[in-house]
């Protein structure tokens, strides 16, 4: 069979040259020839071109106001510098203070309780008076008293009364016994009319505690008016009186100094603890 039929080969060596894209032998010795018009199906390139990078596109910058990034805060506040207060205006201010302070006062003087005026400040007393026995008369000031006093106390019974006895003793060596005794009113003017009711003679009296024998009295001598005072304390009445341990009272100065001295008890004794 013929050779190319069978596919018997013989020893010779294959041309193994490559081939083209139209199944044309190229030949590494012969150099390329350019291809005929007729074979040209399409441009051959000869080398590879290097691919060139994109440039990055630049980062977009947000419109103004449309960022998301927090706006910057404002500028602080400019500070005005403090003002100086004028000679002018101090002035306003302390006249201002004043006449709150004058107001307040009045304002409390118009609606404090009668009862709360403050007692006057105690005086220093030229006697030392020593307290001897003291009672609170919760029974009223109409049940120990005498005549139109006690006829008063049945139109207006007082508010609160003490009956105190003292003892002192005079430069000489003479020792006293002084009673006094407080009457608080509802008001200046009702104390008022019972101090001069208190002054006249035959009117009667608010009795004593040696009159009415209390407890610890009867070596004590008489009172008898000898040496009697009273006086007007505000809305306090203060009724007193004084005799010796040893001798005759009768009209001695030194015993009306030491009763018209001991008045200045009255207040300390109506708001004594009782």
């Amino acid at each position: 069979m013929p050779e190319d039929v069978t596919g018997a080969h013989g020893n010779t060596q294959r041309d193994t040259a490559p081939l083209r894209r139209d199944n044309a032998h190229i030949r590494q010795d012969r150099q390329v020839a350019a291809p005929t018009p007729e074979h040209v199906t399409r441009p051959v390139i000869t080398h590879s071109p290097t691919p060139q990078q994109a440039p990055h596109p630049a980062p977009q910058q947000p419109y103004p106001g449309t960022g998301r990034q927090p706006a910057p805060p404002p500028p602080p506040p400019r500070q005005q510098p403090p003002q100086r207060v004028t000679p002018m205006g101090w002035a306003l201010r302390g006249l201002v203070l004043l006449l709150i302070a004058v107001v307040s006062g009045l304002v409390w003087s118009a609606v404090k309780p009668d009862d709360e005026v403050a007692a006057p400040p105690p005086l220093k007393l030229r006697y030392d008076f020593t307290l001897v026995r003291k009672e609170e008369a919760f029974q009223g000031c109409k049940s120990v008293s005498t005549d139109s006093i006690q006829n008063f106390f049945s139109k207006q019974e007082c508010d609160h009364l003490t009956r105190a006895l003292y003892t002192t003793t005079l430069p000489d060596g003479r020792r006293v016994l002084t009673s006094v005794i407080t009457v608080l009113m509802p008001t200046p003017q009702i104390a008022t009319q019972l101090n001069e009711l208190t002054t006249k003679d035959g009117t009667g009296n608010i009795r004593d505690l040696v009159d009415d024998e209390r407890d610890g009295t009867s070596d004590m001598p008489d009172l008898d008016d000898a040496a009697y005072a009273s006086g007007r304390q505000d809305r306090l009445v203060v009724i007193g009186d004084s005799a010796f341990y040893s001798k005759s009272s009768k009209k001695d100065p030194a015993l009306s100094d030491v009763t018209n001295e001991a008045l200045k008890l009255g207040w300390p004794q109506d708001q004594a603890p009782k």
